[in-house]
Parts: C-alpha cells; structure tokens; sequence
C-alpha cells in the first residue's frame, strides 16, 4: 500500500540519488550515505507488503526517527564547526593520497601473516565440525554454528587479506610478481569464504575496499560503483539463496505472510530483511520492561572476556525479548536503546555523528591512509545501521583492530618528516 510516508521517504531517496550525478559532488559523503540508507527503508518499510508489519503509532515513530536524527546532528554540527573550511576536490584528495608511503615489504609480510593464520583456522574449524556448511543438507543452521572460540577468529582475517592487498596494489609501484601472487590469495581466499555462507563479512570487504578506491583511485567513479554495487548485490543474494530453491522462496513468502502475488516471492526475503529490522525496533520499545546499563552495547567486550552468557543468565536477561516471524534484528540503535533508554539513542548516535564528521573532513581537508581507511569502516556501518549493530560484533572489533594495528606497522615518514599513513 502505497502511502504519502511511501511517498515522502523514497522521493527524499531519489533527491539524494540525483545530488550524487553532479559533476565532481562526493558520491560516499556521510549524508548522503546515511540519508539514502534510512529514506530507502523508511520507503520500504511503509509499504507493508507482510501481513507481519503493523501500523507506527506517532510514539513509535518518534522512537524510531530519534536515533537516525541523533546521528544527523551529530553531522550537522560537524559541518557547522567547519563550515569556512576549505574542503579539497575528491581529484585533490586523490592526488595527495597518490604520493603517501607505506612499508610495503611489512605489509606483504602481514597479509601472507593473515592468510596463513586464516586457512589455518579454517582447516582447524574444518577438521572439528567435519562438514563445510555449503556441502551439508541444511547450510543455513549450518553456518551459523561453524565456529569455535578463539580460533573461529581466524577465519574473519577475510576482509584483512582482501582490503590490504587491494591497498598494496594502490600504493606499491612495481613488485608485479608480488601482486600477482597478491590476487591469487585474494581469489582463494574469497572463494573459500563464499563456502562458508557468511555475507556480513563479504559485504564489509566490499564496502570497505569500495569507498578505499573511490577516495584513493581515479578508476572508480560514480557508475563504476554503482555497477560494483548491483555486482555485489546480485552475488549475496545468489550465496544467500544457494542450495535454497524455488521450495525454500515459496516457504519463506508462506511464513511471512506476504501480500504481494506468489509470483513475486523472489522478493520476500530481501524486502523483509530490509524492513523487519525496523518492525522489532518499534515493537519492542513499547514492551521492554528494564535496561541493560551496556551489556549489549559493549557486547564484544563480555564476549571477549567470555562472561557475556554468564551475565546474561546471572541478571535474568533474554537476548531477543520479542521478535517477529523469526525475524531477530533490530537496526543498530536497539542496543543503545536497550542499555540506556532516550539517553542512550539519542546521546551516542549524537557522539557517533560527531565521530564520523570528524574522520571525513579529515579526508576532506588532509587525506591519509589511515583517516581514509578509517572512514571507509564508517560507510559500512552507516550502510548497515538499518540492519544491527556491527559495532557490538566480537568479529567486527577484531577485524577493525586487525586494520587499526596494520596501519600502525606500515606506517613510513615522508620527506617533509610527516608520519604517513
């Protein structure tokens, strides 16, 4: 059903589509990013084509509105701090990331480092649970319990390979016969992740590597990317219904209970996964009874310290209060919401805000390797806010770590005595 929110939400979606066209206008700027995200689910999620969905009150779209204006402010007041900056054209940006070093013999090290351990880990995984959750008769179940703490880690060094040799090609001149053996990693180490039907981490090193060459290349444009992106979508979306069938889709439209013709039952699950995020958000605010006070926000570091499970059965506390159909996401401000209540959603988005501001007038102002690699982590949150909250993930913060300490490590002074990247 067609609605004047429909409407409003996926015109604002097209306005921001038609901004990005202009000559020279910055196609990955946190706005537009962030605002193109939210209007296209909003538009989305009005149409209500699952008998799942349910009409927002005004109290449940306030709730809902209130984290992604949080972020925008955080943004705005950005802008307004360096309003008479002088941001540099993305060519200038460009051309002045084209001329920074890196250590490129410790960063070959580092990704032969990486794929080792990762392979290793994956042979590890491999030889415990004896299966490969492509090749079992329920891949789905499959994937989710292929994991072993600790060394289940090692297997996320994925987007580690991929984005730093991707990085190698762009600042290394020569060394032919490394980047080829570079791409011969990459390629084993995509397809054999491909097997494990994991697409979180897929989609990261695509973003991540996407929004790096956009800002350090002058091959990726704004038809390149959206090629790129059609690309990408086309192959999640073949890894997610890989081994599923035609039986799989009609059940999937079955379960949850969709208006529009059989037919069309393609569409289910990308459209569900696009709007019942935000159906258990809205749900849910009304039903929660306490807060949490970080346990779900900081949930990587509990997880890490392997105290999370005994917290959460010492303070009575259910990780997925109420959810609909099956459907167990929340968009990444549940978490906040959850520990902190209206404090929490709208603080911490502020602070997120003001956080990405400030890393993209970086590379707006003063490009580097690191400030640019930095941002191109914060288009993929951005991109997946609607969904979860990445940056509660164990396997999030430690590929982010992993990319943190790498920079560090290949780091070189310039000739001006600039520490680079």
């Amino acid at each position: 059903m067609i609605t004047w929110t429909t409407i409003l939400f996926l015109s604002l979606a097209i306005i921001i589509c038609c901004t990005m066209v202009k000559k020279d206008v910055d196609v990955l700027s946190p706005s537009r990013i962030f605002g193109l995200t939210w209007c296209v689910v909003f538009g989305l999620v009005e149409l209500k084509l699952s008998r799942l969905q349910f009409e927002w009150t005004v109290w449940q779209w306030i709730f809902m509105l209130l984290g992604p204006i949080s972020f925008l402010l955080g943004l705005f007041f950005n802008y307004t701090i360096n309003i008479n900056a002088k941001l540099l054209p993305i060519k200038d940006v460009r051309r002045l990331l084209e001329k920074q070093k890196i250590n490129d013999s410790r960063l070959f090290l580092i990704i032969i480092i990486a794929f080792i351990t990762y392979i290793g880990g994956y042979a590890i995984i491999y030889f415990v649970k004896g299966y490969v959750p492509i090749f079992t008769a329920q891949p789905a179940a499959a994937r989710i319990d292929y994991f072993i703490f600790g060394v289940g880690m090692l297997i996320h060094n994925m987007p580690v390979i991929v984005f730093f040799s991707v990085l190698y090609h762009v600042f290394v001149n020569g060394n032919q016969m490394k980047k080829s053996f570079l791409k011969i990693l990459i390629v084993i180490t995509l397809v054999t992740y491909l097997l494990l039907l994991q697409r979180y981490q897929i989609i990261m090193t695509a973003v991540i590597t996407f929004s790096f060459l956009y800002y350090s290349t002058r091959h990726i444009k704004f038809r390149t990317v959206l090629f790129l992106l059609l690309l990408m979508i086309l192959v999640i979306y073949s890894v997610a219904t890989l081994r599923s069938g035609k039986i799989i889709q009609i059940a999937l439209y079955k379960t949850s209970l969709m208006k529009i013709s059989p037919d069309y039952a393609f569409l289910t699950e990308p459209y569900m996964y696009f709007t019942m995020n935000l159906e258990n958000f809205v749900r849910s605010v009304e039903k929660l009874q306490k807060h949490t006070f970080g346990l779900f926000t900081f949930d990587w570091l509990f997880a890490l310290l392997q105290i999370k499970y005994p917290l959460r059965e010492y303070f009575g506390i259910i990780e997925i209060p109420d959810q609909i159909g099956g459907y167990n996401t929340f968009t990444i401000f549940w978490s906040f919401y959850r520990d902190f209540g209206i404090l929490g959603i709208s603080c911490i988005p502020f602070l997120g805000g003001l956080y990405v501001g400030s890393i993209y007038y970086k590379v707006r102002m003063n490009p580097t390797v690191k400030s640019l690699s930095y941002y191109s982590i914060m288009v993929f949150v951005m991109a997946m806010s609607f969904f979860t909250n990445l940056l509660g993930f164990l396997w999030f913060i430690y590929i982010v770590a992993w990319i943190v300490i790498v920079l560090k490590l290949i780091a070189v002074k310039n000739l001006n005595n600039n520490v680079l990247p």
